[in-house]
Order: C-alpha cells, then sequence, then structure tokens
C-alpha cells in the first residue's frame, strides 16, 4: 500500500493540521460549555448580568428573607406553644367488663399533651345503662385511682413517641 491510501500515513503528514482541528473543536465544546453555565447561573440568580448587578440582587433577597424570618417568627413560636398544649398522644381500648353483656361496648380514650398531661375518658356499658368517667392525668399519673384496663391504655399511651 502507497502512503496516499494509508489514514494513519496521511494524519502523520498532516499532523499540524489535525492537531489544529482537534483545537478549534475543542475550544468550541468549551465555549459551549461556558455559555450554558452562564445561561444557567443567569436563570438562577434572576438574570444578573454583571457582579454589582449580581451584589444588589443578592443583597435584596437576602433583606426580604430577613424582613419574612421577622414576621414568621413570632407566628412559629405561637404555633410552637399550641402544639405543646395541644393533643400529641392518644390511646384507646373496647372491651367487655361485665360478663352479661355481649360485644365490646365499653371503651377507654386517654389524650395526652405534649408534657403526659391530659386525660382518660372511660364508659361501661351495661345492661341497666352506661356510665362515663373522666380522670385527670398529670405529667404521666393519673388523679384517680384507675382500673386495671385505664392503667394498661395510659402507660401504652405514654410509650408512645410523637415529635
Amino acid at each position: 500500500m502507497g502512503s496516499k491510501h494509508n489514514p494513519m500515513q496521511w494524519i502523520y503528514d498532516n499532523q499540524f493540521f489535525v492537531l489544529g482541528i482537534a483545537m478549534i473543536a475543542g475550544f468550541g465544546v468549551l465555549a459551549w460549555l461556558v455559555l450554558e453555565m452562564r445561561r444557567r447561573m443567569a436563570r438562577v440568580l434572576g438574570g444578573a448580568r454583571s457582579s454589582g448587578d449580581l451584589t444588589n440582587d443578592l443583597l435584596q433577597r437576602m433583606m426580604r428573607a430577613e424582613t419574612k424570618i421577622e414576621v414568621i417568627e413570632p407566628r412559629l413560636a405561637a404555633a410552637e406553644a399550641i402544639g405543646q398544649m395541644s393533643v400529641q398522644k392518644v390511646g384507646f381500648l373496647r372491651f367487655n367488663p361485665f360478663q352479661d353483656t355481649g360485644g365490646d361496648n365499653s371503651f377507654i380514650i386517654v389524650m395526652l399533651d405534649s408534657a403526659d398531661s391530659g386525660f382518660i375518658l372511660s364508659s361501661l356499658y351495661r345492661r341497666e345503662g352506661t356510665q362515663i368517667f373522666a380522670k385527670a392525668v398529670e405529667r404521666g399519673a393519673a388523679k384517680q385511682k384507675l382500673s386495671d384496663e385505664e392503667q394498661s391504655v395510659l402507660e401504652d399511651t405514654l410509650r408512645k413517641k410523637y415529635t
């Protein structure tokens, strides 16, 4: 084979030309990447063009964010205070305390806040009527004597972890 038909020989004979084309193509790709990055940065930063515009734009955004934070902070503190007093743990049990009645028509509900204070509501169903009892709970301890079922539901409720 002659040198006219061998591609490797042609590249070797014209290596500066091939290197020049490769460099031009490389610079073209690099220029495209830089322009693409600038376009994306402009979109992210709101279209600021010069460094002065960018600085002013960022300062204005920070000032607006600080103003919003100042407005939100007291509202958040109030919401957190309400949240601490709100029911955060709930326990429930249906049961049949008496042999002469059918079904689990009696129930116990325990509702506690973040400090494990709240109440126990018990409803005992009998053929003669239904009795309802409410008992206070303060820091995980009942103020009145509890039945075994009430104590069990209270303990289960106290073990619950809510954040």
